[in-house]
């Protein structure tokens, strides 16, 4: 383990030390990028961390990468190079071996006898670019490169370690001093703190404590430790939420781990009032209003370069006070969309859709199912130096450098509705919407979306279809719907099976697999997995999350089908016969490619059988005795039938050439399908009953509904079958 752990400090030593980035600092500083105060502060950190000067400035907030790509390539006049689409050649790994790359953090592309081009994160750093020459016996030639390209160049072409690769890109936050709150850290003996806070807390029964008690107690050392070991112990536990609850006879926290809440504690009763006081003072709260909700915020520093925000709700209940903190961690939020869980083909599918010139596309899903993540993702895709990006947020949850965000404020006139005529003003190019709530709003996205801009936005619904249900429901015409609309994604959260603790399902009923949603000629080839539990997850089988997603593209059918307000069942099935794959089938891909367990397909997706028409789900019953005439000989109505109950018998020329005996069977389709007169006459044997079916819409069955096309053609040639065999039988005894 300690040789682990030297190898990573070392190749942490090598990112820092290969090059300082001096000459880079003063261009930037002579050329008015920064300033010479901020090259200073960026200097100072320097001495402390070793750093390269260009990572300090970004992480500052003074330039972000692109900019400082676009400066190089400007100055040096040297080409700025994308090592995937470059296609490198691999046999130069041998003249620079992956410790003389991560020595210098530069990458071969191309070389001749003489020449070398080399991809570099510093073309400033001319100590690197004769120390390759010298070594190499060749004429280096710079070009400049991203953190995360060479990064994954590295990956692909030298295999590096997963951990070395996040070392290269990681951006941790620059510690700009301490906290408000004292040093947070851990504590060994939680139930010794909790007993120290419920001593220092005394309360009389039944007597009521007035403001200065309250903000006594929330002072008190116990509770203070306390508290900030809630805080922490969520952020160490991977939770996302911390739920501290009040009830009549107990007062518990539970934190939500990948989606399910976990219980962590108790506490004594007695320190509740002190504890929602120390947690209000925190997030800036009124702690003498106890009779209303009330929102704050939190920002905590743990340890050198890290800070954790904690959105905080509390709301009044039956037993004091809820508290309900969401963790928001900027160094966790996923915003490289390969590992949203999207599948390459729909990923490729959606960059399409993003790097349209206009239009809306809108991301819907319930509370808790990655919306924002998402949408920020995309978003940051867009976010370059001549792009304007405007956010309309409730509230802002994480904020991004090139990116102009606007909390909205209710109580003073900012609404999502006021913010976006506002942002027509500011001439972007991109607009975030945070959730289309009424009538207005919608009117003024659809028109942004019309008129040069691309516009992002969500809705509260649970799949793609009932999605422009609510935007139509709103009070939007079809015709502005569906010229501005590009696409809608719907999304859910699944669990991750734990990958420590994995192993495949052997027993499974295929049949319910059928029943689920997966497809019969691959039911038999369909893997099932799920986690035993370990040390790793806690026992529970799972770690992480992954996103299910269902894409609708505004394809020409799509937009046809929202123009003319069709059904939500119509509109999914022109939908999927357009390509779009529904939440329940991306799901189940990631159950049989082991990503995600059966459960958790099953509990978070719904299979959504498709509608049928009402021709087809409610048609007329017919009952027939013996004898009756159903259909006869050289009539032209184009009616067809299917038998419930009971025997029929086929008449031609006057005599029985076959019967209908099997329930469900379909028949009389022919002259709907032929367009021509009955060619035999059926009756009646005893008492049957018989749905009958309108001829004219046979043929849209046969086109939209596959299943039952099947069942009419398996009755029809078992029909003819029986039929000629008939025939031929007659034929013989004459």
């Amino acid at each position: 383990m300690a040789q682990a752990a030297e190898k990573k400090s070392s190749f942490k030593k090598s990112v820092q030390d290969s090059g300082t980035g001096e000459v880079l600092g003063k261009m930037l500083s002579k050329e008015g990028q920064i300033t010479r105060s901020q090259l200073k502060e960026a200097e100072e950190i320097q001495k402390k961390t070793k750093e390269r000067i260009s990572k300090i400035i970004r992480r500052l907030g003074y330039m972000d990468e692109d900019s400082i790509i676009a400066f190089l390539a400007r100055q040096m006049s040297i080409p700025v190079t994308n090592i995937t689409d470059d296609k490198p050649d691999p046999s130069l790994m041998k003249f620079i071996p992956w410790d003389m790359a991560k020595e210098y953090m530069v990458f071969p592309l191309r070389g001749d006898a003489k020449i070398l081009r080399l991809a570099m994160l510093d073309p400033t750093n001319f100590n690197t670019i004769e120390a390759v020459g010298s070594r190499l016996k060749k004429t280096v030639k710079p070009s400049v490169v991203s953190e995360k390209n060479l990064a994954d160049a590295y990956l692909k072409y030298y295999k590096i370690k997963q951990e070395e690769y996040d070392e290269i890109v990681r951006l941790a936050p620059v510690d700009d001093g301490p906290a408000e709150e004292e040093d947070i850290k851990t504590v060994d003996d939680l139930g010794s703190l909790i007993s120290d806070a419920a001593e220092d807390v005394s309360i009389e029964g039944g007597e009521e404590i007035d403001e200065s008690d309250q903000v006594g107690g929330a002072a008190d050392a116990a509770i203070v430790k306390l508290v900030n070991t809630i805080l922490i112990k969520s952020v160490t536990d991977g939770a996302s939420d911390i739920h501290i609850e009040p009830f009549e006879k107990s007062y518990q926290v539970r934190y939500r781990k990948d989606g399910v809440l976990h219980k962590a504690m108790n506490l004594p009763l007695n320190i509740k009032l002190a504890l929602v006081s120390r947690i209000k003072i925190m997030a800036m709260m009124n702690i003498a209003e106890k009779r209303r909700p009330q929102d704050g915020r939190i920002k905590l520093r743990l340890g050198k370069g890290r800070a954790i925000d904690f959105r905080v709700s509390v709301l009044p209940t039956l037993f004091g006070e809820s508290i309900v903190a969401r963790l928001l961690d900027q160094s966790k939020l996923q915003i490289d969309m390969t590992k949203l869980g999207f599948s390459r083909k729909m990923l490729d599918r959606f960059m399409e859709l993003l790097h349209k010139p206009q239009g809306l596309i809108l991301v819907t899903g319930p509370t808790g199912s990655g919306k924002t993540n998402t949408l920020y993702s995309a978003v940051n895709i867009l976010n370059e130096p001549h792009v304007k990006i405007l956010t309309a947020e409730d509230p802002v949850e994480f904020n991004f450098a090139g990116i102009n965000q606007v909390n909205v404020r209710p109580e003073v006139g900012l609404t999502f509705a006021s913010a976006l005529k506002a942002f027509l003003r500011q001439d972007p190019e991109v607009i975030l919407i945070g959730e289309i709530r009424d009538l207005d709003t919608a009117e003024i996205a659809l028109k942004a979306a019309s008129t040069g801009h691309m516009v992002f936005s969500t809705l509260h619904t649970n799949d793609c279809p009932s999605t422009v249900a609510r935007i139509l429901d709103i009070g939007i015409q079809g015709y502005m719907l569906s010229s501005a609309l590009v696409g809608v994604l719907a999304q859910r959260l699944l669990r991750k099976i734990c990958q420590d603790c994995k192993y495949e399902v052997k027993k499974i009923d295929r049949q319910m697999l059928v029943d689920e949603g997966v497809p019969k000629e691959t039911v038999e080839n369909f893997k099932v997995f799920q986690g035993k539990g370990c040390v790793v997850c806690g026992g529970s089988g799972y770690k992480g999350r992954v996103g299910a997603f269902e894409m609708m593209e505004a394809t020409t059918a799509v937009r046809d089908a929202i123009t003319s307000q069709v059904s939500e069942g119509q509109l999914r099935k022109i939908a999927i016969k357009d390509g779009m794959m529904t939440l329940r089938m991306d799901a189940m891909e990631k159950v049989h490619n082991g990503i995600t367990t059966l459960n958790e397909a099953l509990g978070k997706t719904v299979l959504v059988k498709e509608a049928l028409p009402a021709y087809l789900l409610n048609p007329d019953e017919l009952v027939f005795d013996d004898g009756d005439l159903i259909i006869k000989e050289g009539n032209t109505d184009r009616n067809f039938y299917q038998l419930l109950q009971g025997h029929l018998a086929i008449i031609k020329n006057g005599r029985i050439v076959g019967e209908i005996s099997q329930p469900f069977e379909y028949f009389g389709e022919m002259s709907s399908l032929m367009d021509q007169p009955r060619t035999a006459t059926i009756k009646s044997r005893g008492k049957s009953v018989v749905k009958v079916f309108p001829g004219d819409k046979l043929r849209q069955t046969i086109e939209d509904y596959p299943d039952i096309a099947m069942k009419i053609i398996r009755s029809l040639v078992i029909r003819l079958t029986e039929a000629d065999k008939k025939i031929s039988q007659m034929g013989q005894k004459q």
